[in-house]
């Protein structure tokens, strides 16, 4: 699990670089108390995660039955984790990183009640190659119960990132996040791509 969640943190510390500045107006109104803060954030994470749910459940399922073959079930996972670490690694270093965030779409909701709601959905389907390991890796856990522990520990490692929202406005060294966030990614990319390498050997010596 603890692969997982350095990869939660690299997916966390990548949204927030992208998304940190158009999820803190919604979720932190200027003018919101303690109270509704602690309410947005916490139908935000709860969608989260009942979203991670789903897939942790639908990606095990799926992954029973393509990766039936113990070949192909190391080798296949093997080439998409190397594929999907390279291009963490290339986030963490790369200077000209995309700065759209797919949340914006919210502004366009008039009912405010829906938007931390809105917000969690948006976020956990903004896919990004963090995403695509963990759903590779769910889907070849042998139990379902080794899928929801690893998206669990996804989940948690990504949301640790949200917690400081409510204190964004007040933080003087937001670079220092930054810098974090970039070097979990890094690291989440050098340790699946390892793992991949790994399992791809594997596959071919097995097979």
């Amino acid at each position: 699990m603890t692969d997982s969640f350095i990869l939660g943190l690299s997916s966390g510390s990548a949204c927030l670089a992208t998304c940190g500045m158009v999820l803190f107006p919604y979720l932190m109104a200027g003018s919101a108390g303690v109270k509704k803060i602690v309410i947005d954030l916490s139908l935000f994470m709860f969608t989260r995660f009942l979203i991670y749910f789903v897939m942790a459940t639908f990606a095990w399922y799926f992954g029973q039955a393509l990766f039936s073959n113990a070949v192909v079930r190391n080798i296949v996972p093997g080439i998409l984790y190397i594929v999907f670490a390279i291009l963490l690694v290339w986030y963490s270093i790369d200077k000209n990183r995309e700065k759209d965030c797919p949340v914006k779409i919210v502004k366009t909701v008039n009912n405010q009640r829906l938007v931390p709601i809105l917000l969690g959905i948006v976020n956990s389907f903004g896919f990004c190659p963090a995403l695509f390991i963990i759903l590779t890796k769910s889907a070849t856990q042998g139990t379902l119960l080794q899928s929801y522990l690893a998206f669990l520990a996804f989940f948690i490692g990504s949301s640790l990132w949200f917690l400081p929202l409510p204190l964004a406005g007040k933080m003087k060294k937001k670079e220092v996040l930054q810098n974090i966030g970039i070097l979990a990614t890094g690291l989440a990319g050098i340790i699946f791509m390892i793992k991949g390498i790994t399992n791809l050997i594997g596959g071919i010596i097995n097979g």
